[in-house]
């Protein structure tokens, strides 16, 4: 039998059922699961390249990924504790990656605003300004986030499965801003400007039961952010399609309107393991007569694991995680991308390079 798939992103019907305005607020950042609740889960993740504008030159090219996790995401992976991964890449594009786990007598976090702390680990903000602490193995990130392209989430920002109460949520605080600080790793200290992005998930459901793939990606291309997304939901579920869409020009966002949205892959390379991934991929976002057109091209694979989450665990760990989980595909890329706009008086062809990533949990509809 199916279950129902309900899906709150959509128009601006579910914003008083949820108590959220049109305009996300600080407290939406804050800590939104009870962290004893079985089954809730929550991260809050934070990335930036860091560009010419960077002080010293030895850090110019340099990214960071900072992720903040109450619980694994995928909640049949041992140990449930909270933790930090911190991955700063060179410039040459090696990367340095460490997660660790903290006891829950860690972990704290505000329900008012973004207030939260990991063992020595911490971030806080309100929304607009971000400051944030991690350090892990001998490299650490001391960072200010600044927005530039207002918060954001589409509609209420939540997708319901099955029941009123099961449900995934996301937020994103800043879509685009800028990024200033510093960088720790191989012994040195570099002083480091360029831009970054800033979202926060929450909730109750194991996506693995309820999800079955998705795509998600990010770019800032000339004046224009974009985020874009084609979520699978899982067999029960109908496979139904959750695409999500945001397009910004400057600080205004010029539409958030997922239903237009369509998804075109092809050419699938393989790879060791259970799942390939496609070498092109189409966006195309028609409304009338506005049209926005996404073309990937030229995949750079940065990232990947066929067990997700489970490269820091001890091996009789990593051992049970599979033998639970199952072979969770993940691929993280940088791409080629030509954006085509047509909307009124905006028409534009833009180029440049975007970050992408596939997520494959249950993979029955991938590749099909």
């Amino acid at each position: 039998m199916r279950k129902s798939l309900i899906n709150a992103t959509e128009g601006t019907e579910f914003l008083q059922r949820e108590g959220l305005s049109v305009m996300p607020e600080p407290w939406e950042d804050g800590l939104r699961m009870d962290p004893e609740s079985p089954g809730a889960f929550e991260w809050w993740y934070f990335d930036a390249h860091f560009d010419d504008s960077s002080t010293d030159l030895a850090a110019r090219g340099s990214t960071v990924v900072i992720d903040i996790h109450v619980r694994p995401m995928v909640k049949r992976v041992l140990p449930e504790k909270p933790s930090i991964a911190l991955t700063i890449t060179r410039p040459n594009g090696t990367k340095l990656m460490h997660e660790i786990y903290f006891p829950s007598s860690k972990f704290s976090a505000s329900k008012k605003a973004c207030d939260v702390r990991v063992g020595p680990n911490w971030v806080r903000g309100d929304l607009h300004r971000y400051e944030i602490h991690a350090e892990a193995q001998g490299m650490a990130a001391d960072l200010v986030f600044t927005g530039i392209v207002p918060p954001w989430r589409p509609g209420a920002g939540k997708w319901f499965y099955g029941a009123p109460n099961h449900y995934f949520a996301w937020l994103v605080a800043i879509p685009y801003g800028r990024v200033d600080g510093t960088l720790t790793y191989d012994g040195q200290t570099y002083k480091v400007k360029g831009t970054g992005y800033h979202d926060h998930n929450w909730g109750n459901v194991d996506l693995g039961r309820v999800m079955d793939h998705w795509y998600w990606g990010r770019a800032r291309i000339g004046d224009y952010t974009l985020i874009f997304s084609e979520q699978t939901a899982a067999e029960e579920y109908g496979f139904a399609r959750m695409p999500v869409f945001m397009l910004a020009k400057g600080d205004r966002i010029l539409t958030d309107d997922g239903r237009f949205l369509t998804m075109k892959v092809r050419d699938f390379a393989k790879y060791p393991g259970r799942h390939g991934y496609p070498r092109q991929i189409d966006f195309d976002w028609i409304s009338g007569s506005d049209e926005v057109h996404l073309f990937l091209r030229n995949l750079w694979l940065i990232s990947d694991a066929k067990d997700y989450n489970l490269q820091s665990l001890p091996l009789w760990q990593r051992w049970l995680g599979r033998f639970l989980i199952g072979n969770i595909g993940y691929f993280r890329f940088y791409a080629d991308l030509e954006l085509a706009i047509e909307m009124g008086d905006i028409i534009a062809n833009e180029r440049c390079k975007a970050l992408y990533e596939i997520m494959i949990l249950q993979g029955k509809k991938y590749e099909r």
